[in-house]
């Protein structure tokens, strides 16, 4: 139990850590670092694993654990692809596909709808084969 609080705290103390240095950053010196919003996401879902498994190690999860992990993944791929698409719809507007001119925003959208189905046919295939 002492462990569990000790990884909390470290946590929180990361992510207010960041987020102060960013802030102060933005308000004193007018510069927005875009690193500050990597590193938090990054302690963030640390933050958000280290609370669904109660442990870092993903040996010592069961059964249920690992069908929650799979429902939570398949959600999170749907939830990125829906937003990666409202922000390319929103950013470029509702125009002809050829006119849009943020070039990563579409190739990251893309990538995004492919890489899901890709992972879980190579996984199947590799799985088929022995």
């Amino acid at each position: 139990m002492k462990n569990k609080l000790t990884g909390y705290i470290v946590l929180i103390i990361a992510i207010i850590s960041i987020i102060s240095f960013g802030l102060y950053k933005w308000f004193i010196d007018s510069q927005l670092r875009t690193d500050t919003f990597i590193y938090v996401s990054f302690v963030l879902a640390y933050l958000f694993k280290y609370l669904a498994n109660g442990e870092t190690d993903t040996n010592a999860q069961d059964k249920k654990e690992v069908y929650l992990s799979i429902k939570a993944l398949r959600i999170s791929y749907l939830l990125l692809v829906v937003g990666l698409g409202i922000t390319l719809l929103v950013t470029e507007g509702t125009s002809m596909l050829m006119e849009f001119e943020n070039t990563p925003l579409v190739i990251c959208f893309s990538m995004s709808i492919v890489i899901y189905p890709l992972v879980r046919a190579v996984i199947f295939l590799k799985h088929a084969k022995m």
